[in-house]
């Protein structure tokens, strides 16, 4: 599967995000969806499985780490890798995030080369298994 054909959903409360994470994804050639919140990522999810998740956590409502537990509980989207994209930066929820099954916890403010590398290699690590 070649990287164009692989879509992210990138679900952040901070609109600024959004727009900077799509344009920045959507230049890789990647296939980028948003939603704003947790309720309309699990909707979006739900109609269409994207290849990866980008997922805040401090989010009103549901929230990142309730959404990642949804995610891995459900065996029709477990296998969907989860990147953390969140300000918080305490090491127990960072833990307990790549315990639950995240594949990846990046603090904010994004490095995008960084994330744009991380995100690379879980799409080849995904390829190979």
């Amino acid at each position: 599967m070649g990287k164009s054909s692989r879509t992210i959903l990138i679900i952040d409360d901070s609109e600024t995000n959004l727009v900077l994470l799509d344009l920045v994804l959507k230049a890789r050639g990647w296939i980028i969806q948003t939603a704003n919140s947790a309720k309309l990522g699990m909707k979006m999810i739900n109609v269409s499985k994207p290849d990866l998740i980008l997922l805040d956590l401090l989010m009103p409502g549901i929230d990142g780490q309730e959404m990642l537990n949804r995610l891995k509980s459900d065996d029709s989207l477990s296998h969907i890798p989860v990147i953390i994209v969140s300000a918080v930066t305490d090491s127990k929820v960072r833990k307990d995030c790549l315990d639950k099954g995240a594949v990846y916890y990046m603090p904010k403010p994004v490095n995008i080369p960084e994330l744009i590398e991380i995100i690379q290699n879980t799409f080849d690590k995904c390829a190979a298994d």
